[in-house]
């Protein structure tokens, strides 16, 4: 069966070490979509901070953000899938980790949300120069997050926990331990992500596949980390990248180059216009 979706985590897959699109992949992916191939990001970020060179690339229609957890059709800001974590189990997890001092971000409508009293001690935190500016600018600071978190009835899409030690990890984990009905997975060595339980990127690349009539079978999915897990597993076409995670190798069903190779481009090559 041909591959009609391409599926594409962002950070450490689509995007170099530099967090660019390079001019090889940004080319595989105009050459897929060409050709009537459906090309979507699948990332753990909050939609409005999908990189512009990538959300603004022609063709590309569908967006699946926060670990799958919200399916936005570009240009729409309601989302068409969703899997989101009640009010009561986001307050659940806030109250839990609220007194461990580490940045506490909460995906909400599409945007991400940190407390604001972080601003005063961000130099404290080991954050990548790429990723400074997200807070205060295209992540938003607000005075008191569980009051924040009560007032939005929609429901939580994902708490993202960055830039921690490995100290902090085992400390927030403890934390957690006596909170149920929770998806925990990483996309990077330093971060903890949680979503609601079943919401993953597998999951919502199939909410997607039901809307637009396709099969699993039909899809091409990229990944590195432990969230691109379930996706890789589930799709026709799993890639893993060779910078990737050894146990996304594992599920995947090819291995292609690093994300500093243009290691999206090769497979898409191989597997979409390679002459059998």
């Amino acid at each position: 069966m041909s591959i009609k979706l391409i599926a594409l985590d962002m950070d450490g897959t689509l995007m170099n070490s530099k967090s660019e699109l390079s001019e090889g992949n940004k080319k595989a992916l105009e050459k897929a979509m060409k050709a009537g191939i459906f090309v979507v990001p699948a990332t753990g970020r909050v939609y409005s901070t999908l990189p512009e060179s990538v959300k603004n690339l022609p063709g590309v229609k569908y967006v699946l953000s926060s670990n799958g957890a919200a399916v936005y059709r570009v240009g729409e800001q309601n989302p068409i899938y969703t899997n989101f974590m009640s009010v009561e189990k986001a307050l659940e997890i806030y109250r839990a980790i609220k007194n461990v001092h580490c940045i506490k971000e909460f995906y909400i409508d599409g945007y991400g949300y940190f407390e604001k009293k972080i601003l005063d001690c961000i130099d404290t935190f080991h954050i990548l120069p790429v990723f400074r500016n997200f807070y205060g600018i295209q992540k938003l600071a607000v005075e008191d997050m569980e009051e924040f978190i009560k007032q939005n009835k929609n429901g939580v899409e994902k708490i993202n926990l960055p830039w921690i030690t490995s100290e902090l990890r085992a400390e927030l984990l403890q934390c957690l331990c006596s909170v149920n009905d929770i998806a925990i997975t990483s996309s990077l060595g330093e971060n903890i992500e949680l979503n609601n339980k079943g919401a993953n990127k597998g999951d919502g690349l199939k909410g997607l596949c039901r809307i637009i009539g396709l099969d699993m079978s039909e899809v091409m999915a990229f990944g590195d980390g432990g969230n691109d897990l379930e996706m890789i597993a589930e799709a026709g076409y799993g890639i893993a990248m060779a910078n990737g995670e050894q146990e996304v190798k594992q599920k995947a069903k090819f291995v292609t180059l690093s994300n500093d190779e243009d290691g999206v481009a090769y497979a898409i090559e191989k597997f979409c216009f390679a002459k059998s």
